[in-house]
């Protein structure tokens, strides 16, 4: 009970005040604003970058310009991340160091890059440390991280009383290099304190009994280090213990920024560390709530070397009413323990170190960044299974203004043992998603499309990965990353050897604005309306306590989300209206469900039991809560025949949201092939509509029945299609003819006539490409002969003119359109000199019905593609077209010149259709 009671008293007044207010919902919110919005999303909903400093290194005047190419692609902001290399990622050392992060010049740089921002409307963040974690080179022993030490010396009893006790040896760190940490001039850490001696019986390593361990601080001299203890007959090991600097760095620093990391569960380390930032940037800023810069960022905790703070003992008494002294050996040597007394112990441990480190680091930042006007974002969560996660991670995620995570993109080292499993362990959305709904922050932040494939993805490539992550509950991507190039880098320029490489030296950059757009939308859609759950998952107390991908690892059933719950969520917020379990403001849910992943306190127990008298109905871990719902005629909430839940082994995946009498069905095909099954929605008496985030058109639905309180209707899908099915009771006048708008009637076209015969093929100058060439027909450019063309990278230019003759059953007003069957990476059409729009993802299609004309037309395709096909061929043949610090792809693994070509180019067939 006093746990409990410490984990809801403690910041109560912090946690309540940032409840009040945190989702901004001023601007009116209904039918017509959404819809405007989903035309044009607004800035806060557009994907914002991780704006990569390598080394430090920038030129201001590069920085305006990429500023202006982050505006004019539809961004939204960026987080300014300086960080450096690891050694194989600039082989040839391309990359020279600039200041040290935060040092005058640095700070100055940040300044002018935060003003320009401004300018355009752009948002901006900036990381706190050169690389992660917190910390830096302005860090002293006092704030820098801390761990344990300690001397062990054996003692006869009763044979004397005074023993001198060495000060412990400061051991090698976990790969056995020298600790770097400040020593005085005696020899010892510049920084320690002593935490405690512990006598124990001598040699007894098994079935210890706590009431023979003996704590004898109270008779250690600490400055003649001499223990006067009169102890009992028999042998005793005395363990001396302090607390020292663990000489922890920051990760991955540029060349001058190398520095310790801060102490990340003492408060005064924190506000050290934050202040340190305030300080050196408003002198320059000013206000900074009328500033650009909008929040500061703390990157996930990787901190590896074990961790002791020096108000951990009195926290942990608090928490748990017992001191930690007799137990002080069970953190080296948990076996010398009964197996339970170990266990509950370091239970114990790793939750004051949770609430340390939430309250002192995270809510400590959180409140001094607000207090001048500015947010904290953190990954406070994370990342997945890669690192010791000492906090509990909802609760942690819930502290900040701003959840994030993040999630990979074929990283291979942590699947199942299925091979395409989709339960990585570095997937983290669900579990920010639950956070930020639970603790209403209303922002999901995701750290987006991180991997290891240089140059090799287009935005078809990504899409299917944000689509899975929007019906997982994100809500607004930080793409990772654009690296800032200098001018003088070339192409594709340098790279962080990590993430994808998102950029204005990516060849199809001038061309990403739709889909920058279409990521705008679905984000504008999901941060403006709440989700909607039949299942409410108690996932109990446990240290980290990590939240799967949805439907893997913890399923309902077929048709039904669930959303996740916390401890201090449950006892503070949970109620019962009308049978149901409620979140005030946050959602209503036909069963709670109490899950397996930790435990189940009994003063959580006690509030279920006493709700459940007033109706709900909860499941208990070795229940069905499918079984319950179907017991309760909850019918799924969308469905279809064969359908399955784990998003893995079924055609059409889905996320709900709901505001007022609108309701938001984002469906996704999860599959390379075209679907169309007969679907059902839990829907009775609104009209159903397409919102299109590709093209931002609003459609209505014609072709729908409604009984029983389902609404059905034939959905079709294009290869990793996805669209919104909106039930609502305001009727919309359609945007244009039904069958001409994307996402209804795309499966339901016939060709008419294919364009045959050859296609005139330029290229830009001075990229190792002829002029021009012709293609008797369509191939990728990597099937050419010609190595100019085989390795080229960059736009190239189809142009072709052909005969159009209307088909005499073809009405006047029926829409014609342009097929271009596949395209590689991202294609542009202009017919008859009109442009027709940019197109990036299947189906490869553009409306020409006002452009094409009897007779006689000009074609012209402007094709992307990526770097990385020019890159092997510089590797193969010698050339030198190409300048970046990336030598070998893939994690630094695969020489360029092994990495094989990717397809590229017009590769048809391109024919003109109509709707059938």
């Amino acid at each position: 009970m006093k746990l409990l009671s410490y984990l809801l008293g403690l910041g109560l007044l912090v946690t309540l005040v940032s409840f009040l207010g945190t989702r901004p919902k001023a601007d009116p919110i209904n039918y017509a604003t959404l819809k405007a919005a989903f035309k044009n999303p607004p800035i806060t909903a557009r994907p914002k970058v991780y704006w990569w400093w390598l080394n430090g290194y920038v030129d201001t005047v590069r920085l305006k310009e990429e500023l202006k190419s982050i505006k004019n692609a539809g961004l939204g902001g960026v987080d300014i991340f300086e960080i450096g290399l690891p050694p194989a990622s600039d082989l040839n050392q391309v990359i020279p160091a600039g200041p040290a992060f935060m040092s005058d010049a640095s700070v100055k740089t940040i300044h002018m890059a935060i003003k320009e921002a401004g300018k355009l409307g752009l948002e901006v963040g900036l990381n706190l440390a050169s690389s992660w974690n917190a910390g830096g080179t302005w860090v002293t022993p006092k704030h820098a991280a801390k761990t344990i030490y300690f001397s062990k010396t054996t003692h006869q009893g009763a044979s004397q009383q005074t023993v001198n006790l060495p000060f412990p040896a400061i051991t090698p760190d976990r790969q056995g290099n020298k600790r770097p940490i400040v020593y005085g001039p005696d020899g010892k850490p510049a920084y320690y304190q002593e935490i405690a001696i512990i006598a124990l019986p001598a040699g007894q390593q098994s079935q210890l009994d706590t009431t023979k361990i003996v704590n004898v601080s109270a008779f250690f001299d600490p400055k003649t280090e001499q223990l006067n203890w009169k102890a009992p007959a028999g042998d005793w090991d005395i363990y001396r213990y302090i607390c020292s600097n663990s000489g922890e760095q920051l990760i991955r620093p540029t060349p001058n920024s190398v520095g310790p990391i801060i102490d990340h569960f003492d408060s005064t380390a924190t506000r050290m560390h934050v202040m340190y930032f305030i300080n050196k940037l408003k002198p320059l800023i000013g206000d900074f709530s009328k500033s650009p810069l909008k929040n500061l960022y703390l990157a996930s905790y990787e901190a590896k070397e074990f961790t002791w703070t020096p108000t951990l003992p009195a926290t942990f008494r608090k928490l748990h009413g017992y001191d930690l002294y007799k137990f002080l050996p069970a953190i080296f040597n948990k076996g010398w323990y009964q197996p339970e007394m170990a266990k509950s112990f370091l239970f114990d441990f790793d939750k004051t170190l949770s609430e340390l480190m939430i309250n002192n680091h995270y809510r400590k930042s959180k409140e001094i960044c607000n207090s001048y006007g500015l947010q904290i974002i953190s990954e406070s969560g994370g990342p997945g299974h890669l690192h010791h996660i000492p906090v509990e991670t909802l609760k942690a995620l819930g502290a900040l203004d701003v959840p994030r995570g993040e999630f990979w993109y074929n990283r291979t080292f942590f699947m199942e043992n299925d091979k395409d499993s989709l339960v990585d362990m570095i997937y983290l959305v669900k579990e920010i998603a639950a956070a930020s709904h639970i603790y209403k922050r209303g922002i999901v932040e995701e750290e987006s499309f991180t991997s290891y494939w240089d140059w090799q993805e287009g935005p078809s490539d990504l899409k299917p990965l944000a689509d899975r992550s929007f019906c997982e509950g994100l809500n607004r991507l930080v793409i990772h990353g654009f690296t800032h190039n200098p001018s003088n880098m070339g192409y594709p320029g340098i790279a962080y050897f990590a993430g994808t490489h998102y950029n204005d030296r990516n060849g199809w950059w001038p061309k990403s604005k739709p889909f920058n757009d279409y990521l705008g939308r679905i984000s504008h859609i999901l941060q403006k309306t709440d989700f909607v759950a039949d299942v409410l998952h108690y996932y109990g107390d446990n240290i980290p306590n990590l939240i799967p991908p949805k439907n893997t690892r913890y399923v309902v059933g077929p048709g039904y989300d669930y959303e996740v719950i916390n401890t201090e969520v449950l006892l503070r917020d949970l109620t019962v209206e009308n049978g149901q379990w409620v979140l005030p403001g946050v959602g209503r849910y036909g069963v709670l469900h109490l899950g397996r992943e930790g435990r189940i306190p009994a003063e959580v127990r006690a509030k279920l039991a006493k709700l459940m008298a007033k109706g709900a109905r909860l499941v208990e871990p070795t229940a069905s809560p499918l079984e319950t719902l179907q017991s309760l005629k909850i019918s799924p909430d969308f469905s279809y025949p064969d359908q399955k839940a784990d998003q893995r082994h079924t055609p059409i995946d889905y996320i709900h949201y709901q505001r007022s009498d609108l309701d938001f069905y984002l469906i996704r095909n999860t599959t390379n092939q075209w679907v169309s099954k007969p679907c059902q929605f839990r829907q009775q008496g609104k009209t159903p509509e397409i919102w299109n985030p590709v093209s931002g058109e609003v459609t209505p639905i014609t072709g729908y029945s409604q009984a029983g309180g389902r609404t059905s209707m034939t959905v079709t899908l294009p290869p990793y299609g996805a669209y919104f099915v909106v039930f609502s009771k305001t009727a919309t006048s359609p945007t244009k003819n039904v069958a001409n708008v994307d996402g209804i009637n795309l499966g339901n076209t016939k060709p008419v006539m294919t364009l045959t015969g050859s296609w005139q093929l330029t290229f830009p100058k001075g990229w190792g490409a002829p002029e021009s060439a012709t293609l008797p027909r369509l191939i990728s450019w990597t099937k050419s002969d010609q190595k100019g063309i085989k390795f080229f990278s960059g736009i190239a230019t189809y142009q072709k003119t052909f005969q159009y003759k209307p088909e005499s059953n073809t009405s006047k007003n029926q829409p014609v359109y342009l097929d271009l069957g596949s395209v590689a990476k991202i294609g542009e059409v202009w017919l008859n000199n009109k442009p027709m729009g940019i197109i990036w993802t299947s189906p490869y299609r553009v409306d020409i019905t006002n452009a094409l004309k009897p007779g006689a037309n000009s074609l012209k395709i402007d094709v992307a593609n990526t770097w990385s096909n020019r890159l092997t061929g510089d590797a193969i043949t010698g050339q030198k077209f190409t300048k970046t610090n990336i030598t070998k792809a893939n994690k630094n693994l695969v020489p360029w010149g092994e990495l094989p070509l990717i397809e590229s180019g017009l590769l048809g067939p391109v024919t003109i259709q109509t709707s059938r």
